[in-house]
């Protein structure tokens, strides 16, 4: 504009500073000398690069419309299954900017002397409101220092603040900006609306129960309008019973024992969730809201490969799971788990068969608590279990070489499990025995049975007092300690009647369960059976000369049956078992690693492996039907993996 021209507008006299032309169209944004027109370019320039974050922002938000979008073809060009990552990175950039733009407004106001249009014009009082909230819509989010000291759903009160800010940006301004925010705005208002009432449903009859010592297990029917086993997905779960006002988000799995079921799991970190756990004292049945549900970011990306490595970190194991089960017996999905919560691991453990719906993937959980996990009696071939954290780029591609060379699949070790199910418990003995004692010696497992035959008595002395009859109450094989003796009548009188040196059926049991893992699943009456096949003299203990003419009893068959083909196949079957057995336990003193074990756990040989695959490929990318999933809070572990990614080329 010309002085002329701004003249006739009234605003300002004109032009200053010798300039022939200056920007003057309404009062806020009068710039007539050079300093103010370049502080006018600076917050234009800063507003217009924001206006199409301001639109990501709203739409990022729309779960419902990016549920629909990730079943169309536009997937293949936009990653809608990771828009929180968008949000929160604009988010970011618009908190900074908005500061920008203020910045330069005001300074040139108060060059200016006019400094009261920041109260005195709508334009002004507007983008003072839209400035005071911004800190307090993204600071709480993104400073760690802010998000320890406040609790989840402070935080999340003042994010909603954004609405807020919404509005008092549609009256900041008098052109295109009802438009660039108000169309994305009413779009995300229309989506959480119907979302909220048109996706929401009550379920009445949930069913709660605590897992460990830090965790709640969560049960219900499937709302009629979901699909009999919902994708990898996630829902807002809200208990009125808690706060009729907060929803959080969780993931969502099929219930494995349960058709049409959906099951969650939910782990005490926040103030809501441990509300939660202290009121679930016993398992009970109560209402709740479920809001949903909502594709996850997993469900995108595992379809486009056939091999993936779903790496987890505590509670990270829910989706992971749920990845699991949508692929199970269609593709390779091998699971690498780190948690130090063994309320979870023994929970997820018992809950489902991870071995059958791994059947021909590898499951590693890398156990870092301090308590002693309760596990399983029997696991299946295709899971190890080790304590301590992992080396991921030795786990990593020691998997892949397991599947690239053919050496350990994880469906021979499955075919190899049913083999030793299969098969009679005295002849699985008699071969796990005669392998066992040319690895260990006879001598340390016949003491550590008598150590825990020692033991037992020992728990039932000061437990439990034995009755008239000579019973106690307490586990049946505890009470196989010791001979039934109805003259007993006092639990000071046990340990005078235990021959020194010598095996209870309960000392057997644990020394079969601590040396001899492998041999699967067997009740109270094979045990019995066992036990009285060793004990010659019917005495009810086995001394050290019985234990030792039976080793060399067994021994002797096997050699002399050795030929037959079925029992050929069953020992080796039965060695390879004992063999991972032993691998779940590295630091115990009578454990070795065995060598198919430590290649799963990879090692300077896995690397080379795959380097020198990638290095003579001749251009092709051997790795390309791999990827790589992440789930956890773990900043140590995604930055690994992002090292391992870019090494090896395969997609994270």
């Amino acid at each position: 504009m010309t002085s002329a021209q701004i003249a006739e507008v009234g605003i300002a006299s004109g032009c200053k500073g010798g300039l022939e032309r200056c920007i003057c169209p309404r009062v806020t944004i009068c710039a007539t000398d050079t300093l103010s027109i370049i502080l006018l370019a600076l917050a234009r320039c800063s507003a217009f690069f924001d206006y199409p974050l301001y639109m990501m922002m709203f739409l990022s938000k729309c779960h419902n419309i990016n549920n629909v979008c990730r079943r169309t073809v536009l997937r293949e060009w936009i990653d809608f299954g990771d828009m929180h990552k968008v949000h929160r990175l604009f988010g970011i950039i618009v908190g900074i900017e908005t500061m920008f733009h203020s910045f330069f407004h005001m300074l040139r106001w108060g060059l200016n002397a006019d400094i009261d249009l920041l109260w005195k014009t709508t334009t002004g009082i507007s983008g003072l409101a839209a400035v005071m909230i911004t800190p307090l819509i993204c600071w709480p989010m993104v400073i760690p220092a802010i998000k320890e000291r406040l609790a989840f759903e402070v935080r999340k009160g003042l994010h909603y603040l954004s609405i807020v800010w919404a509005i008092m940006l549609l009256f900041h301004s008098k052109s295109r900006i009802y438009y660039l925010i108000g169309i994305p705005a009413l779009m995300y208002l229309v989506d959480y609306l119907f979302g909220y009432f048109g996706r929401n449903g009550l379920i009445e009859n949930a069913f709660f129960e605590r897992y460990g010592e830090n965790g709640v297990a969560l049960h219900f029917l499937n709302p009629p309008n979901w699909d009999k086993k919902p994708k990898t997905s996630y829902v807002y779960v809200m208990c009125p019973w808690i706060s009729k006002y907060q929803w959080h988000a969780f993931t969502i799995f099929p219930e494995p024992t349960k058709e049409d079921h959906t099951m969650l799991c939910i782990e005490s970190s926040g103030d809501w969730t441990k509300e939660l756990h202290r009121k679930i004292k016993v398992p009970c049945l109560r209402p709740l809201y479920v809001l949903g549900p909502y594709k996850s970011p997993f469900s995108d990306a595992a379809v486009t490969t056939s091999n993936a490595i779903a790496v987890a970190s505590g509670i990270g194991i829910t989706p992971t799971l749920s990845l699991v089960l949508n692929y199970a017996g269609k593709k390779r999905i091998n699971v690498v788990w780190v948690c130090r919560d063994p309320g979870l691991v023994e929970y997820i453990l018992h809950k489902f068969d991870i071995g059958a719906i791994t059947e021909k993937s590898y499951a590693f959980i890398f156990y870092t608590g301090t308590r002693e996990l309760a596990l399983p009696k029997d696991l299946p071939a295709n899971i190890f279990i080790f304590t301590g954290r992992p080396h991921l780029e030795h786990t990593i591609t020691g998997i892949v070489t397991a599947f690239h060379s053919g050496d350990g699949l994880p469906e021979e070790m499955y075919e190899a499990q049913e083999k030793i199910a299969n098969a009679p418990f005295d002849q699985k003995m008699k071969i796990a025995l005669s392998r066992v004692v040319e690895i260990y010696n006879k001598d340390e497992m016949f003491e550590y049975a008598v150590e825990e035959t020692e033991k037992a008595i020992a728990a039932v002395s000061k437990e439990q007092a034995l009755e008239s009859d000579g019973t106690v109450d307490t586990d049946p094989l505890v009470l196989e300690t010791v001979p039934v003796r109805p003259s007993l009548s006092s639990s000071r009188r046990l340990s005078s009647i235990l021959p020194e040196g010598q095996v209870s059926l309960k000392g057997l049991d644990s020394m079969i369960y601590e040396f001899l893992g492998g041999i699967g699943e067997y009740s109270r009456s094979d045990i019995e059976v066992f036990f009285h096949q060793i004990d010659r003299d019917g005495s009810g203990f086995i001394d050290k000369e019985e234990f030792d003419d039976f080793i060399g009893m067994i021994t002797t068959e096997r050699n002399l049956s050795i030929h037959s083909i079925s029992q050929r196949e069953l020992a080796g079957a039965m060695e390879r078992s004992l063999m991972r057995r032993r691998s779940k336990h590295p630091s115990s003193a009578h454990r070795s690693m065995h060598h198919t074990s430590s290649h799963l756990l990879g090692n300077s040989y896995t690397i080379d492996y795959i380097c020198n695959l990638l290095k003579n490929s001749e251009g092709d990318n051997p790795l390309e039907d791999w990827s790589i999933f992440y789930c956890g809070g773990s900043s140590k572990m995604k930055d690994d993996l992002k090292a391992i990614s870019k090494k090896y080329n395969i997609d994270l």
